[in-house]
Formats: C-alpha cells, structure tokens, sequence
C-alpha cells in the first residue's frame, strides 16, 4: 500500500458521523449506481429510494436493461451522492435483483410513475437492493466559502486540501 491509498477497511466511525452518511444519501435522490462488466464500471443516474432504518438503499429498473443481468454476473456496486457542490458520498456494497410485485408496490411513489406509466403492477418492473457495505463521506464548504479558501491557498501559498471534511464509515 502505498502512503496515499486508503485502507480498505475504514476505522469505525462515530454514529454522528454514519448518520451523517445516511442523510446526504437520502437527501439526494439521484444517485449513480455502478455495477460491474466484462469491459469494466458501468455508471448511470438512477432515482434511489434511501431506507436508512432497514440499511439498504433500493432502485426500480425495468428488466429490458441489462443492470439486472450485470448484478446477477457480479453482485459488486457502487453508488455516488452528490449535491453538485460540497457534499459528495461515495458507497460500495452488494446489489440483489428483487422480481416482487409487493416490494415494488411498497417502493412506489409519483416520481416511479413518471418512469412506468403502466404502474406498480407492471411485470417488467425489477427492484434492485443494495446493501452498503462502506462509505465515503466529503463534506466540504459552500461553493462561495470555498473559492474564498482555495484563494486564501493560493495567496498564502498554503494547500487547500483540508477545507472540507472527510469520513470513512462501515455501513453493515
């Protein structure tokens, strides 16, 4: 390992800072959920459905895409929460294909509607569960307070590299 490499298993966080971890996941809707192919990553927006209490974090697909034959090939994910300015979670974990007319009635909402006009009750509606395994929190100023510290940096002659906060949390 080398001195910039971060370990692969996190030293135990604060419950503050888990907490932390699950809301920004669940305050930012879309996520980029990542799963694995023969060609390497594969990376697309999906709308999650955040279950902090159950610890899983759960998306409707339509089973005409190929996401439910990548998990099924290789159940390794990951998923990436960004509020595009300061907040950013990076999470890896375990993804299950999940064909049940009763969990996707439980997950549906009026943004799923949006997706599948033919309602919960369509046959071509799959959930997909993931379950986090480790996450990765930055959580850094607001766009104007940063530009004012990277200038400080830049004047002072200083790294700005400690301007916002990073965590590292097991999740399971």
């Amino acid at each position: 390992m080398t001195t910039t490499e971060k370990p692969v298993d996190p030293q135990p966080a604060s419950s503050d800072d888990v907490e932390r971890i699950w809301d920004v996941m669940d305050s930012e809707r879309t996520a980029f959920l990542v799963t694995q192919t023969q060609a390497g990553p594969h990376a697309r927006p999906m709308s999650a459905i955040v279950r902090a209490e159950e610890g899983l974090v759960w998306f409707l697909t339509d089973r005409s895409t190929i996401k439910d034959k990548e998990i099924e090939s290789d159940s390794r994910c990951a998923m990436v929460f960004t509020d595009a300015s300061s907040t950013h979670v990076a999470v890896t974990g375990t993804a299950e294909v999940i064909d049940d007319r009763a969990i996707v009635k439980d997950l549906w909402s009026v943004s799923a509607q949006a997706f599948f006009p033919g309602g919960p009750e369509d046959e071509a509606i799959l959930a997909i569960r993931v379950t986090p395994r480790i996450a990765e929190l930055w959580d850094g100023p607001s766009t104007p307070v940063a530009i004012v510290k990277m200038a400080a940096a830049l004047i002072t002659g200083n790294s700005a590299a400690d301007i916002g906060n990073n965590v590292e949390a097991r999740l399971d």
